[in-house]
């Protein structure tokens, strides 16, 4: 078991050393260029999605119930636990819904909507909210690297070159990626994204524990209103709005859980498994 937490102890680790702002001295001085004449103005919108009515601890036939049938799934085993992942490629915010022994234990929005199928396979190692010198670190230096200056925000456009592979655009905002496509355009709409709508329907008539009550879409307010304070919190940005990955303790046994917010907004939890928080923060 002590080897088992303190994996996921240096899980936790790398993923803050992903998050966590590096030092001006580690930044490459960027060459701006007034290119971005195109791009249109910041935009967020708040848009429904049958997510948000799933919760922790759901069985994977209520899921399907709620979302439908998918024809994309992966299967895995870990540590004797049956993992399904299955992709909603709904529209405007794609849903990544992760099942373990037949019950709901994630759920992560696509707010970056970063379509996979249509990515070269050297994308796989750059995802959302990764730093730029971490960028350059996993694909090395890019064949084309443009700047603009737009909105009061740096963006930054990187285009990758590998040969017998399509090109791939990874965009960053203030030094974030903020998504990756297949191909060398810069989407004009780049700095505008949809976050969930919560329904507001009523909750059962006999209350879920606290745990299974957390859905995509809450403030960052309910959710502190139900858990309390944060027993880890990183914030950092995405496309200049601000952001925070939380770890919640959700029961006095020691159970918790992983959360994204963007803008105060829930977009994504994870179950944080069987281990309790505080054996894994202290490395026991």
């Amino acid at each position: 078991m002590k080897k088992l937490s303190s994996v996921l102890l240096l899980a936790i680790l790398n993923l803050l050393a992903v998050l966590v702002p590096v030092s001006a001295q580690q930044l490459a001085p960027p060459n701006e260029t007034a290119q971005a004449g195109a791009l249109l103005p910041p935009r967020t919108e708040r848009v429904p999605t049958p997510a948000t009515r799933l919760h922790m601890g759901m069985t994977e036939a209520d899921v399907e119930q709620t979302m439908g049938t998918t024809a994309e799934v992966a299967t895995s085993e870990n540590a004797g636990v049956k993992i399904r992942v299955l992709k909603y490629r709904l529209s405007p915010i794609p849903a990544k819904i992760t099942i373990s022994d037949g019950r709901l234990s994630g759920v992560t929005l696509d707010i970056a909507a970063a379509d996979d199928r249509e990515l070269p396979a050297h994308s796989r190692s750059v995802w959302p909210g990764m730093h730029r010198t971490t960028v350059l670190r996993m694909l090395g230096a890019p064949a084309e690297d443009r700047f603009h200056k737009s909105f009061g925000l740096k963006l930054e456009h990187m285009i990758f070159a590998r040969a017998g592979q399509a090109d791939l655009t990874v965009i960053l905002i203030d030094d974030r990626v903020v998504t990756k496509k297949g191909g060398r355009a810069l989407p004009p709409d780049i700095f505008a994204f949809s976050l969930p709508l919560a329904t507001g329907e009523a909750d059962q008539a006999v209350e879920r524990p606290r745990s299974t009550r957390m859905h995509v879409g809450m403030s960052m307010g309910d959710v502190q209103a139900l858990f309390g304070p944060p027993r880890l919190s990183v914030p950092f940005t995405f496309k200049g709005h601000p952001a925070e990955y939380r770890i919640h303790e959700t029961d006095q046994n020691g159970s918790f859980a992983c959360l994204d917010f963007i803008d105060e907004v829930l977009v994504g939890f994870s179950d944080g498994g069987k281990i309790p928080l505080h054996q894994i923060l202290s490395g026991g």
